[in-house]
């Protein structure tokens, strides 16, 4: 039995190799062997023609209902409908989303492009859903007006991503008053995101986020770099992180953020922080850039330590 399933891996490991995962069509067998779903054997192109939508999404489908990792080889995806990744079936142990350096482009849809969620709670008794883990690099582009390119939990707080890993999410959303990345009630996470919004718009903005370490890079021309919206955001630490090239770096506008501390800020805007509220949050040794010309405007919400 053990010879024989080895002689099966072989030949399936052989077939890859020869013809390309593209070539084949993934079932039952296929995801048993490989302990994976690849997006490219559910007929994913992954070469910046045609449309791979169905594709991603059926894979993605797969690897939840299967508790196998969804993975995406290198490679431009073009997609014309968003996608949605509801984990609510692997809700305790979570999904793996491995990319080798992936693009998703989304930039001819009208909407958002990713959204991940965790479907099954209500905003009085949210989803508890655990350990979603985007691992490698996922490039995101969109060009959608007055919306979240990439969208982490339901709007309503009705589910919450707890212990949250994500290695590296690079966003770029091109269209005005757009959003690059929104996190909706998740805790414990450890991330690094680059968040690029269109003119007007907010890089990354942070909903009801707690206990979470963050670092990357956020802008948005005449807009917001990073935003602190609405929720409790609590207790986070944002570490070395790099706004630029908006009119506010850092807005914080969540009557209840607290104690969030963010460490050697880099803050190149024509305005560094402002907040009119909260209580408690921490501007710990900043460096603003040449280009700041108010670095604080603070009412309310933050203390400044150099």
């Amino acid at each position: 039995m053990r010879a024989h399933k080895l002689r099966m891996v072989t030949f399936v490991a052989m077939l890859l190799a020869a013809f390309g995962s593209a070539a084949l069509a993934c079932d039952d067998t296929t995801v048993n062997v490989t302990r994976q779903a690849d997006v490219t054997c559910y007929g994913a192109a992954g070469n910046g023609n045609g449309d791979d939508s169905n594709a991603i999404s059926t894979a993605a489908t797969v690897a939840v209902a299967r508790h196998v990792p969804l993975v995406l080889p290198a490679g431009r995806y073009r997609i014309t409908h968003p996608i949605v990744i509801d984990y609510a079936a692997a809700y305790d142990t979570g999904i793996e989303i491995i990319s080798q350096g992936a693009i998703i482009d989304g930039a001819s849809i009208p909407g958002r492009v990713l959204s991940i969620h965790c479907s099954g709670g209500t905003a009085s008794s949210p989803k508890g859903c655990f350990y979603l883990h985007l691992s490698g690099t996922l490039f995101v582009y969109a060009n959608v007006y007055n919306e979240w390119a990439v969208v982490l939990g339901a709007d309503d707080f009705s589910d919450a991503h707890n212990s949250v890993k994500i290695d590296h999410l690079i966003v770029n959303n091109a269209g005005a008053g757009s959003g690059g990345v929104l996190l909706n009630y998740v805790l414990n996470a450890d991330a690094f995101i680059v968040a690029d919004a269109g003119r007007g718009g907010y890089g990354l903005g942070l909903n009801q986020v707690q206990f979470s370490r963050i670092s990357g890079a956020a802008s948005s021309t005449g807009g917001w770099g990073m935003w602190l919206g609405s929720g409790y955001t609590i207790a986070n630490t944002i570490q070395g992180i790099d706004l630029e090239e908006s009119e506010w770096c850092l807005v914080n506008t969540s009557a209840s953020s607290a104690r969030n501390t963010f460490v050697s800020p880099y803050l190149n805007c024509v305005g560094g922080v402002y907040s009119a509220a909260g209580t408690d949050n921490i501007l710990l040794n900043p460096l603003f850039g040449g280009a700041t010309q108010v670095p604080t405007q603070i009412s309310a919400g933050f203390k400044v330590t150099q």
